[in-house]
């Protein structure tokens, strides 16, 4: 079957009506997460409960074991500005804690657009490098909500969680015979009416060729309500390229035994008819400037490029 993917325990998963579903199924490569804690920043949150049934359904997914600690938040804490009740959350995981933790599970207020996300991932991802996942409260709290947050845990963490049952056949010779990276773009908006809010421009790109399961993902704040990505390639002062396009060419390199992408597959969501031409022409011109460049410190890229626009 075309659509099969391949789990833990070398067990299939096929859709059904167009669903999958992990029940009962462990993932094919999960990461073990020993050093960890969950934070709550709720008031009216059974924080042992959330504790008990995330772990007992790790465990049926071979990811998970018990938190090191359940930090709650401080009463006063609550009354304190964003950022504050960040810092004071993180000197608590600090004292909990006998060193860095490897990965923070957060549990916001009961609302929407909650002030505490922006500063807490801006913590633990620009500032600490710490691996977090935020959940919300909900009355649907159920194992199959805790298997889509583990799904997201393991994918954070570098694990995988299936994989495409034909990746290692024959039946794909356009990706399995040529070395070839996949690139899936996108960038996501602020609500309506918020025009102070960036936008974030994020793409991923396959690694660890020939499987085409395995991604990177690299993430840019650009101007707010811009759906062209302007970070694809970003030359410094010093002849040197920080764009995205190139550290993800770099990590394909590096995890696929050194092998140079012979063929590039672009997957770009989210543009509008009205703006095809206008994103071919500054997103191409990107890609185009770093692979015929110099920046990537090997010969010049002599393959092919297909640009895929898809609409959901």
């Amino acid at each position: 079957m075309l659509f099969q993917l391949v789990v833990g325990n070398s067990q299939d998963c096929v859709p059904f009506k167009g669903r999958w579903n992990y029940n009962n199924k462990k993932l094919f490569e999960p990461v073990r997460i020993e050093r960890w804690a969950i934070v709550n920043f709720s008031a009216r949150c059974d924080m042992s409960r959330i504790s008990r049934e995330l772990i007992n359904c790790g465990r049926t997914k071979g990811i998970i074991e018990g938190p090191y600690s359940l930090v709650d938040e401080d009463n006063q804490a609550r009354r304190c500005a964003p950022i504050v009740r960040v810092e004071r959350m993180f000197e608590k995981v600090k004292a909990n804690l006998p060193g860095p933790p490897e990965f923070l599970l957060c549990v916001l207020p009961e609302r929407k657009n909650c002030d505490i996300y922006g500063p807490w991932k801006k913590k633990n991802l620009h500032e600490m490098g710490i691996v977090t996942q935020c959940i919300v409260p909900s009355a649907k709290m159920n194992d199959q909500y805790f298997t889509n947050v583990l799904l997201k845990i393991n994918a954070k963490l570098g694990g995988m969680n299936s994989k495409l049952a034909l990746e290692h056949s024959r039946k794909i010779p356009v990706i399995n015979k040529i070395p070839t990276i996949i690139l899936g773009m996108d960038v996501s908006h602020g609500s309506p009416g918020r025009s102070d809010i960036p936008s974030i421009a994020a793409v991923v790109g396959s690694r660890c060729w020939p499987l085409i399961s395995r991604y990177r993902a690299s993430v840019r704040t650009q101007s707010p309500k811009v759906e062209m990505i302007d970070s694809l390639f970003k030359p410094l002062d010093n002849g040197k390229d920080d764009g995205i396009i190139r550290e993800l060419l770099l990590d394909f390199y590096t995890t696929s035994q050194q092998r140079k992408p012979e063929q590039i597959i672009i997957f770009r969501d989210g543009v509008s008819e009205s703006q095809f031409s206008q994103v071919l022409n500054l997103e191409v011109d990107q890609i185009i400037k770093v692979v015929l460049g110099t920046y990537l410190a090997w010969e010049t890229f002599s393959g092919n490029v297909l640009f895929f626009f898809t609409e959901f």
